[in-house]
């Protein structure tokens, strides 16, 4: 009976071992699984940005810069504020004299812009991004039908010098 007992309770000992060994494996995979939907999302993702990033229209030959300043604007919440300095990189040097003698109506469409933007916004590169399309969208507005330069569209880009939230 003593023997009985005794290979009972060795027997006991192979299912725990089993059990064990079952609730290992699962871990294991279970680790894989996440680890693979993780790190292996970003690196698609990462893909994706870069390929966005490189769309970018080639560099200009010889960029033309129109300091806007500095702007100091209430966020919509209206406690806290955002200052930040812009400058604006055009391919045509007609396009820039143009914006020079329209710089008050440049200040007012970037302030009402910036008065928009909430806390949060300011935190977002997307919404930073969205700010300097919608910007670019609405300076290109005050051009004249038929330019007299060749590119009909000459604002690249918006350049952020600053941008702090107090």
């Amino acid at each position: 009976m003593a023997e009985e007992e005794i290979s009972e309770g060795g027997g006991g000992g192979k299912s725990k071992l089993i059990i064990i060994i079952v609730a290992v494996v699962i871990l294991i995979a279970a680790g894989a699984a996440i680890f693979f939907l993780f790190f292996m999302g970003d690196e698609e993702e990462e893909v994706e940005e870069i390929t966005e990033v490189s769309s970018f229209a080639e560099p200009l030959a010889e960029p033309q810069f129109l300091p806007l300043g500095t702007y100091i604007a209430n966020l919509k919440d209206g406690r806290r504020y955002l200052k930040t300095s812009m400058t604006l990189m055009l391919s045509e040097v007609a396009a820039m004299e143009y914006l020079a003698i329209r710089l008050a109506l440049i200040k007012d469409i970037v302030l009402a812009e910036l008065q928009n933007m909430t806390v949060e916004d300011t935190k977002n590169p997307a919404q930073k991004n969205a700010l300097k399309q919608k910007l670019i969208t609405e300076i290109n507005k005050l051009f004249p039908r038929k330019p007299e330069w060749e590119d009909p569209e000459p604002i690249k880009r918006v350049l952020f010098e600053e941008f702090y939230v107090q």
